[in-house]
């Protein structure tokens, strides 16, 4: 479909950068106006991007999780985060094109990798340590290109 999300939105940023900004008198409403335009950046990129890295994201987070879970239940692990673990393993497939439901799955994923990380007793005790700081290296990396450079760079 043409022009892209990603392009409409780039227009508009263009259209604020190029037309509304120079007439922004007042320090305050300009300030506004970057900040505005900054997030429309940031929206472009994930416009197109935002599918396929929630489709990765819960693939990983799943295997991570599926490796992890067995492990903890013959730790010290609590019930409630063996639970929240489980819950978000059985969430049914979404299917590939639903970015509102892998949203939703990807959600449940992280509030239980969330629920490990502070339980850093738990997961020391259960050896998944290793593995679950691997899952966030990759989630880091997977995700940078959505806030790098968009956030980091000059303003207009």
């Amino acid at each position: 479909m043409r022009p892209t999300s990603g392009e409409l939105i780039q227009s508009i940023v263009s259209a604020l950068e190029s037309q509304v900004a120079p007439q922004v008198q007042d320090k305050w409403a300009a300030s506004v106006l970057r900040s505005a335009a900054q997030l429309l950046k940031h929206l472009a990129v994930r416009a197109e991007e935002e599918g396929r890295v929630l489709i990765e994201d819960n693939e990983d987070a799943r295997q991570v999780l599926e490796a992890i879970a067995p492990r903890l239940s013959g730790a010290a692990a609590t019930v409630e985060l063996c639970a929240t673990t489980q819950d978000a393993l059985n969430m049914a497939d979404p299917a590939p094109y639903d970015t509102v439901a892998l949203g939703v799955r990807n959600d449940a994923y992280q509030w239980a990798v969330e629920r490990l990380v502070r339980h850093r007793d738990v997961v020391r005790d259960a050896g998944v340590h290793d593995e679950l700081h691997a899952y966030l290296q990759r989630r880091l990396r997977r995700e940078r290109h959505l806030y790098f450079p968009v956030f980091t760079g000059p303003p207009f």
